[in-house]
């Protein structure tokens, strides 16, 4: 089969499982509220998806290798159709967080199959710019499938139809793909301990985010209505946030390769703190009052994960990026399980800025835990470090994708831009890239 229809069947599966999970993402905590729930019940059931999503990002590579892509993307879909399905029954705490803990493991692994699917299916020459449009595209579904919300109420059972009919949806593409089974995904990981050693920061950090931007997406919706908000203004804000990630990723990551990566991440953090704060202590206001701020906010939430993963990349041999990133995957998804529960919590407990005052607390302790590493270790020369690459926090298979991962790219890089070494008419021209001497 094509290459190029290869891809595009896979990331068309992609789009519909990330425009049912957003619509979803948005539509539970507004049910529950409705239902009268309190925060942290809500925090409870959010939590469920995340540890499911931790469950799978560990276990979904072994299941890929045994049975294959088709056969797990097949498995995954239909669980995943089934649990939506599963939400009609009862508004029920423990059904609905047991439904997201296996909706958690099934949307996982999808999200490996498909990652590692793409990456096998795409020459190591062009994975960077297959991820680009790869991650635009993620984006606008996932701030897409909110914006359904804003069409109808969210009472009956529709909503749940339409998610199971999405997710079912996404198999077609792949159902009607001709071909075998690509390579299976990595199940490297490096040890957390050996991470920490090499660069601690990506690894507190991963945590800090985890347990920052977990609770703005899957809170989001009850600190809406708490606020005064209609339920098509939770929605809307909802795709505020996607579309912030999309829009502020490439500066963030264009000053990341200009300047100490940390120094972007402080920045982006207190970004993140200081348009919190904004929110704390304004007065309610309307729909298009929040808008704008809550696309900042969700800017530099998104927009540091990969920005960090350019910093851990820094200090490892290429070979070594591939575990890097999924360990530093699972540090992030394990701050994403605590972090709806904490956020829930101060948020019953202080009112819906409570939301955005557990935010400030996590990056101050991100911007504090930087700064001391700062004093202890001078970032890598300019010359010396790989550029950066948006990586979404999807799966540990993403990193697959990551040009940086490929060191054998790095001469035909130099040849395009620079000089051939075999060349004996090239002279002693000076490339305009130089890969790293370390």
């Amino acid at each position: 089969m094509n290459p190029v229809y290869a891809v595009g069947a896979i990331i068309s599966g992609v789009l519909f499982l990330q425009g049912g999970m957003g619509l979803l993402t948005t539509l539970l905590p507004l049910r529950m509220r409705d239902a009268g729930f309190t925060s942290f019940e809500i925090g409870i059931m959010s939590a469920g998806f995340s540890a499911g999503f931790l469950i799978g990002c560990v276990y979904a590579p072994h299941l890929i290798g045994r049975i294959g892509h088709i056969r797990a993307f097949s498995a995954f879909a239909t669980v995943l159709s089934a649990m939506t399905l599963a939400f009609a029954i009862n508004t029920d705490l423990f059904l609905w967080t047991g439904a997201r803990l296996l909706s958690g493991v099934c949307f996982a692994g999808l999200l490996t199959v498909s990652d590692s699917w793409i990456s096998s299916e795409t020459d190591k020459s062009v994975r960077g710019r297959v991820m680009s449009v790869y991650m635009i595209l993620y984006k606008i579904a996932q701030a897409s499938g909110p914006l359904m919300l804003t069409f109808a109420t969210i009472s009956g059972n529709w909503h749940f139809m339409l998610v199971s009919a999405l997710f079912s949806l996404s198999l077609l593409p792949v159902a009607l793909r001709h071909g075998g089974n690509p390579t299976p995904p990595s199940k490297d990981r490096m040890h957390l301990w050996d991470v920490y050693k090499t660069t601690p920061l990506a690894v507190v950090g991963s945590i800090c985010l985890g347990m920052a931007n977990s609770p703005i997406v899957a809170m989001m919706p009850v600190y809406a209505i708490d606020v005064g908000l209609e339920e098509a203004g939770a929605a809307i804000l909802g795709s505020a946030i996607q579309l912030g990630a999309l829009a502020l990723q490439w500066p963030m990551g264009w000053a990341s390769d200009k300047r100490d990566r940390r120094q972007v991440m402080i920045f982006g953090m207190g970004g993140l703190a200081l348009f919190s704060a904004v929110l704390v202590v304004l007065p309610q206001m309307p729909v298009w009052g929040y808008v704008p701020i809550i696309f900042v906010i969700g800017g530099f939430a998104m927009s540091i994960y990969p920005v960090l993963l350019a910093h851990a990349g820094d200090f490892v041999e290429p070979k070594k990026m591939v575990p890097l990133c999924a360990t530093l995957m699972l540090a992030f998804a394990f701050g994403m399980t605590i972090g709806p529960i904490t956020a829930a919590a101060a948020m019953d407990w202080v009112g819906p800025n409570g939301l955005f005052l557990h935010s400030i607390l996590f990056c101050v302790l991100f911007i504090l835990f930087a700064l001391y590493r700062m004093s202890r270790r001078k970032a890598p020369a300019t010359p010396d470090r790989r550029a950066y690459v948006n990586v979404p926090a999807s799966s540990t298979s993403i990193s697959q994708l990551d040009p940086r991962a490929h060191p054998e790219i790095d001469e035909s890089i130099e040849e395009a831009f620079g000089h051939d070494p075999d060349d004996p008419d090239a002279g002693d021209e000076i490339p305009h890239y130089q890969p790293s001497t370390k």
